[in-house]
């Protein structure tokens, strides 16, 4: 083969008889997460120090550097969540991370094929969400508050051991049949929770509040019906008000519970729920996943993988209360 067929069969291959010259590589895409929470806007340090943050950054995932994140707040205003939530998919993010159930039922009407992890709902099945706790089956999946009554169950046991006599107990409705909260299932949990009450020979009465202006005429009824406990449960209605409904408590010497310890840091008497930074990490890995190419339909629900017991003893003192020493052993903290 003569020197000019050579040449024609390398450049046939691809290649030359030459130095080989390095072309240009294109650089990845930085992929964009959507973070919509019905919560007020954090400031930049308290987002590079909280949960989130931290854990993507433990898995590669550095803001600016490996992934851009648009951060939507509702600010405590849960009409504002369509909106921001369908301005994240304008903006055609990668994945939208959703705090709470109204902001995940914001997110799943908004969009049908940008994936979700949500945070916190706790009956994503009947909300809609997914078709089932194993396979998802849509475009949505994440970690849920609870699956059911159980801990319900758990709140109303506590209650009898710490007040042997207490009949009748409040608590906070803040959703009606048309909140975008539950897509119109949360009544259902009403009726469940009235059910477990009375299973502990409890009178359990709702007392809705689903906007800022509904506490007064709440807080009017509850001080007529005179119940001796109070449950809040963990809801950005409720969240936004934390502190007055527990001076409210407080000043009627009725012992509030929740199902998340923010309550009783500020005054309530107990919690017990879910550990809500776990919970973080467990639904920023499944962002993580998804990211790298899983697909939500194939990521199961995951359920909290520990729950917290917190007491606040300055609060049972103030109210009476003797803690049985049976809680203060389960007790994960005592404060107060």
């Amino acid at each position: 083969m003569n020197r000019r067929d050579t040449l024609l069969a390398l450049l046939a291959l691809g290649t030359t008889a030459g130095p080989r010259v390095a072309t240009p590589q294109t650089s990845p895409r930085m992929p964009t997460l959507g973070f919509l929470t019905s919560r007020g806007a954090l400031s930049e340090t308290a987002w590079d120090l909280g949960g989130i943050a931290i854990r993507l950054k433990e898995l590669g995932w550095v803001e600016g550097k490996t992934i851009r994140i648009e951060r939507t707040y509702a600010e405590g205003k849960l009409e504002r969540l369509t909106a921001l939530a369908e301005d994240l998919v304008r903006k055609q993010v990668d994945l939208i991370y959703a705090v709470g159930p109204t902001a995940a039922i914001a997110a799943a009407r908004a969009t049908k094929t940008i994936p979700i992890v949500f945070w916190g709902p706790t009956f994503p099945v009947e909300m809609g969400l997914v078709d089932s706790y194993a396979r998802p089956g849509r475009n949505a999946t994440g970690v849920a508050w609870s699956a059911g009554t159980e801990v319900y169950v758990k709140l109303l046991q506590f209650v009898r051991e710490l007040m042997p006599v207490a009949t009748r107990v409040a608590f906070f409705q803040p959703w009606n049949s048309a909140s975008l909260d539950y897509n119109g299932y949360l009544p259902k949990v009403a009726q469940q929770m009235v059910s477990a009450a009375k299973n502990k020979g409890f009178e359990l009465r709702p007392y809705q509040v689903v906007k800022p202006e509904d506490y007064a005429p709440a807080f009017n009824a509850m001080r007529a019906w005179r119940p001796q406990a109070l449950y809040t449960p963990l809801t950005p209605i409720t969240y936004s008000a934390l502190k007055r409904i527990s001076d409210f408590a407080g000043g009627n010497r009725i012992a509030e519970f929740s199902d998340a310890r923010a309550f009783t840091e500020a005054g309530g008497l107990f919690s017990y729920g879910a550990d809500a930074s776990l919970m973080t990490r467990q639904a920023v890995d499944q962002v993580d996943r998804i990211l790298r190419g899983a697909k939500p339909a194939d990521i199961p629900v995951e359920m909290p993988t520990r729950y917290e017991m917190v007491i606040n003893r300055k609060t049972a003192a103030t109210l009476g209360i003797k803690i049985p020493q049976s809680l203060l052993v389960r007790a994960d903290e005592v404060i107060g």
